[in-house]
């Protein structure tokens, strides 16, 4: 047994699979006993069958004329084409999100606990980190295997992925100074969790750090959402 915990921890990578392992086995944990659910990890990510990714990005200028256009805010849109492709790849929102996670930190666990024990890593100390690079890239190709069945299954069953969030009248704070036609991001708090909201002043009138703000519509195709100050 004292073996074996050695094992579970020794060398470095088995020891950060394991650590993540253990945190994904009392997330389940707590669903089987009822303490959370899937809704209550905050992802900043709104999973549906098209996967709605909200991506913070730094306070600039746009034109609020011509927002609608695919010439505004790039910044937004390569990263998110990448990640989304990649989620869709392994069929998140086709599968619940914690599904798939959990059976990627599980297969990149096994990996870890295999490698380690046919290849002695040891003695490369804190570098054996570096073994987790190919098991990364392995174990995400074996993750989209293995989440197919279960793809095929929820279909069955008509899952339809995680309702987007509506934010439409959600009251939060400023993070940043916004007026104009400056982009700026505010804290809300949703469904018990926080959420940073990339926002414009409907009116362009002055929004200062730390002001009440209303969400009244979204800036279509671009998850930006005009705001005005609460006065109340």
């Amino acid at each position: 047994m004292t073996d074996f915990l050695y094992t579970l921890f020794h060398p470095l990578p088995n020891g950060i699979m394991t650590v993540l392992m253990l945190v994904i086995a009392i997330y389940w944990l707590f669903v089987l006993i009822g303490g959370i659910g899937f809704d209550d990890i905050d992802l900043d990510i709104n999973f549906s069958p098209e996967v709605d990714v909200d991506v913070e990005v730094p306070d600039i200028e746009i034109d609020v004329a011509d927002v609608d256009t695919d010439s505004h805010i790039v910044v937004e849109k390569v990263p998110q084409g990448i990640l989304l492709k990649c989620l869709s790849f392994i069929n998140v929102g086709q599968v619940p999100f914690m599904l798939v996670l959990s059976t990627f930190i599980f297969l990149l666990w096994i990996g870890s606990l295999i490698t380690t024990h046919f290849f002695h890593v040891d003695h490369l100390g804190w570098r054996s980190v570096f073994v987790l690079l190919p098991l990364v890239i392995v174990g995400f190709f074996l993750t989209k295997v293995a989440t197919t069945p279960m793809a095929k299954l929820f279909k069955e069953i008509n899952y339809q992925g995680e309702e987007a969030t509506d934010f439409f009248g959600c009251s939060g704070k400023m993070l940043s100074n916004i007026e104009g036609q400056k982009v700026g991001t505010a804290e809300f708090l949703v469904n018990r969790n926080p959420i940073k909201l990339n926002v414009i002043s409907l009116n362009g009138e002055p929004i200062k750090y730390g002001d009440t703000v209303i969400i009244t519509e979204e800036v279509p195709d671009k998850h930006i959402y005009y705001v005005i100050k609460d006065t109340y």
